[in-house]
């Protein structure tokens, strides 16, 4: 009976038997193969997602950056009822009333690239300004904060009565000067609307951040900042020689900025991180500029972005 138990049924040994160490090994070279398979697969779907982000920033940032400038810019030049701006006076850090009204028919100015900063602007060296003036798309008697008339800010008037638009056809003082008083067309002592008197300079500042200052009576406001990583910026300025409205041709620095009536603006947009499938060149010529790219940051992505902006008031008034 004993020797019954210990017999067993043929092949109940073989079904018992475990792994041997060949088929382990084999079954672990399986395993890290899917595994360094499927970490490949991660590592590259990360890299091409990082790609595309990057692209994606910096079609953003350059896109952005020109339709914040064409939104703004269009409106260069718009001073209300005013039919023919004149002074030709180029201060763009005054903040005196008087030499602002002197120069109401540069509506547009330009900072080339070469030239120094004035004391009122930090810009990044080696890139374009652009100072431009125009008056509240709102009067003063309109609704909202923005509007409302304040000794801090200067605001333009313009005469609606013909006798007294003869010989003084607009002022430009403070808010609530008794200069401001000019009349409505009834010529019944109704003041004519009043609008705030806007001095703006788009610059690029030292950080790569594509940004506005305001200059006003007490003086230049804080920066504001529009778009960032926007490495450049230059511009060349429609000139309208013979007065007919249509550009005769593009300077960078024109002769006579009264002429100007629109401008073209290139911007230089880099991604926000490094890229390893970034453009090589070292050198990318704007305008009449060549950015060097240092071999340092050479591994952003970048593009460059034009378009032309029309300065629509300015153009009106030589089309009439």
């Amino acid at each position: 009976m004993n020797r019954a138990l210990r017999t067993q049924r043929p092949g109940a040994r073989a079904l018992e038997r475990g792994l041997t160490l060949v088929e382990l090994m084999i079954a672990m070279t399986i395993g890290l193969l899917l595994i360094a398979a499927t970490t490949a697969m991660f590592v590259n779907s990360s890299m091409l997602r990082r790609q595309i982000e990057s692209s994606a920033d910096v079609i953003e940032n350059g896109r952005y950056g020109l339709d914040v400038l064409s939104r703004e810019l269009s409106l260069t030049g718009y001073y209300g009822t005013l039919g023919a701006p004149n002074g030709v006076t180029v201060s763009l850090c005054s903040t005196d009333p008087v030499v602002w009204a002197d120069s109401l028919a540069v509506h547009a100015a330009g900072l080339n690239n070469a030239q120094a900063n004035p004391l009122c602007l930090d810009r990044k060296p080696g890139t374009d300004a652009i100072f431009v003036q125009r008056a509240s798309t709102c009067t003063t008697a309109d609704a909202g904060a923005a509007c409302a008339e304040n000794a801090s800010n200067a605001y333009l008037q313009v005469s609606e009565c013909g006798d007294e638009y003869s010989i003084t056809p607009f002022v430009v003082a403070k808010g609530n000067d008794a200069a401001l008083k000019l009349q409505t067309r009834a010529c019944d002592g109704t003041k004519a609307e009043k609008r705030k008197l806007i001095r703006r300079i788009y610059y690029i500042n030292t950080a790569d951040v594509l940004s506005y200052v305001d200059v006003t009576l007490a003086g230049v406001t804080a920066p504001v900042p529009l778009v960032e990583n926007i490495e450049q910026m230059q511009v060349e300025y429609a000139v309208d020689a013979n007065n007919d409205s249509t550009p005769d041709s593009f300077s960078a620095t024109p002769a006579d900025w009264t002429g100007v009536t629109g401008l073209r603006v290139w911007l230089l947009a880099r991604s926000a991180e490094t890229s390893t499938q970034a453009a090589k060149a070292l050198t990318i010529q704007i305008s009449d500029t060549t950015v060097d790219v240092p071999a340092a940051a050479r591994n952003f992505k970048r593009r460059v972005y034009s378009t032309y902006i029309p300065f629509t008031t300015p153009k009106s008034r030589r089309e009439s």
